[in-house]
């Protein structure tokens, strides 16, 4: 059966997260809906990154088998008139047969805003966590500056019974940008769950002088989840690009 790649981009403020859960609504379950009104009742997508509730994407990428050939134009023109505007398919193209979004992805690129001034923003709440305390973007960096290479994350994930938590980041930095934003970039093979927004809160912690750097090593190598700071608030995350062989994202 011919298959198809995705680019999605979406605002999760309304829905539950990206994969399928019942009773209540989800980036899956509006594309999936979509997509059979075009491709047949049997299709069921793969996704690069199953955003959390709240969580926000501009450059997720799904894939999903059709039983006949599709116009691509044609594909991406009536699914951003069924899934808009909070939803929007960027590019659907033909894929080689056999592609999988999920298991052929070699990275995913995650970016974590923070709004770091006194005064919120109502325009930006759903796009930013507000952190009116100046943050020290340095120390943050170098906490950041540890979680390159392979690590076990156990203490930033949830727990998964059975699973390694073990992961290969390939950077991980904060920076100062315009607007009042402090960023945390970050890349690795895969994610844990809630692996991103609790690598945040930690850092946050050590920006506003709680914890120090060397805090951050005992944290890691306690591979206790109650060590940790918590969860960073999802609204301040998006999912930023997946890279596949022969596609590698560069900055």
């Amino acid at each position: 059966m011919p298959t198809y790649r995705l680019e999605l981009s979406y605002d999760g403020s309304g829905f539950h997260g990206y994969a399928i859960q019942p009773d209540v609504r989800t980036v899956q379950g509006e594309v999936e809906a979509a997509l059979r009104r075009m491709a047949g009742d049997g299709v069921v997508t793969s996704v690069a990154g199953r955003t959390d509730a709240g969580v926000h994407a501009v450059g997720q990428v799904v894939s999903f088998e059709a039983t006949k050939e599709l116009d691509t134009t044609r594909l991406a023109r009536s699914l951003n008139s069924l899934v808009g505007p909070e939803i929007a398919v960027q590019s659907a193209v033909r894929a080689e047969n056999g592609f999988d979004a999920r298991r052929d992805a070699i990275s995913r690129r995650y970016r974590y805003e923070i709004l770091n001034r006194t005064v919120p923003d109502p325009f930006r709440r759903h796009l930013t966590w507000h952190v009116h305390r100046k943050l020290d973007v340095g120390a943050m960096s170098a906490a950041a500056g540890m979680f390159v290479g392979e690590q076990d994350f156990s203490s930033f994930c949830r727990d998964d019974e059975g699973k390694s938590r073990k992961r290969y980041v390939i950077e991980a930095s904060w920076s100062r940008q315009p607007d009042d934003i402090v960023a945390f970039d970050i890349e690795a093979n895969a994610f844990c769950h809630q692996m991103v927004r609790s690598l945040v809160a930690l850092c946050v912690e050590v920006g506003k002088g709680n914890r120090t750097v060397e805090a951050v090593a005992a944290v890691m190598e306690g591979r206790d989840r109650n060590l940790a700071s918590g969860a960073a608030p999802p609204q301040g995350l998006k999912l930023v690009s997946v890279s596949y062989e022969g596609e590698r994202w560069h900055p």
